[in-house]
């Protein structure tokens, strides 16, 4: 299901993305990749990707790195053929691959750092994904997480009412295909809290070393390290 609604959406994925979040998602990631890459300390570091989508997130760790003056080689890994097909244009430079956070197709040990930005949501088996992800880190191997959760105070509830009600309604005007961005609140509505999530990588042998909600409190930063 979820390959087949990013695949009917990916056309306009990243402009619906500009116009509902009104540029905020780009910022989103700046923080993010900030945040992640100041803990990493490879001379050249290998990084993935996952549920990499149009390649943005890659695209912003790239021109963060280079700004400190790191090559780094990059992979995405993403389910929907399509938004690979835009993801090849926009990062030229980065090893994609189709295939599922559940059985990533490269070598225990072979990243340092893995990202995932706004895919956790979708994993159809969140457990697995995540001891996949704990297998292809190196040791101290970082984990990026950029997801989108509920936060109860004041601004957290204006964003989600904004989310529920004019985030579908954009983007089915856009794409004509409504439920994909009401599949977007759902997931949101049953996926845990940041402090939940944290405890539950824990179980799967990951540390906690950064939490930072991003503005206007619907999305949030983890960083956490392989142990």
């Amino acid at each position: 299901m979820v390959r087949e609604l990013f695949n009917g959406i990916a056309g306009r994925y990243d402009l619906v993305n500009r116009l509902t979040t009104l540029g905020l998602d780009k910022r989103w990631r700046r923080k993010a990749c900030e945040m992640a890459l100041g803990y990493l300390d490879a001379e050249r570091p290998k990084i993935l990707d996952v549920a990499c989508g149009t390649g943005d997130m890659i695209r912003c760790m790239k021109k963060r790195l280079e700004k400190r003056n790191i090559t780094a080689e990059f992979y995405g890994l993403d389910c929907s053929e399509r938004m690979l097909e835009i993801a090849k244009k926009k990062v030229p430079f980065a090893q994609l691959k189709v295939g599922n956070a559940e059985e990533i197709p490269f070598p225990s040990e072979s990243f340092d750092l893995v990202s995932i930005a706004f895919g956790l949501r979708n994993f159809s088996d969140r457990e697995k994904a995540i001891e996949e992800i704990h297998r292809v880190l190196k040791e101290n191997g970082l984990l990026l997480i950029l997801e989108f959760s509920r936060n109860n105070d004041f601004l957290g509830k204006l964003a989600w009412l904004y989310t529920k009600t004019v985030v579908p309604f954009i983007g089915g005007l856009l794409t004509g295909n409504r439920e994909a961005y009401n599949h977007l609140w759902r997931s949101i509505r049953v996926f845990p809290s940041p402090e939940e999530l944290s405890h539950e990588l824990r179980k799967f042998g990951f540390e906690r070393l950064l939490l930072r909600w991003c503005f206007p409190r619907i999305a949030f930063v983890m960083v956490l390290q392989k142990v």
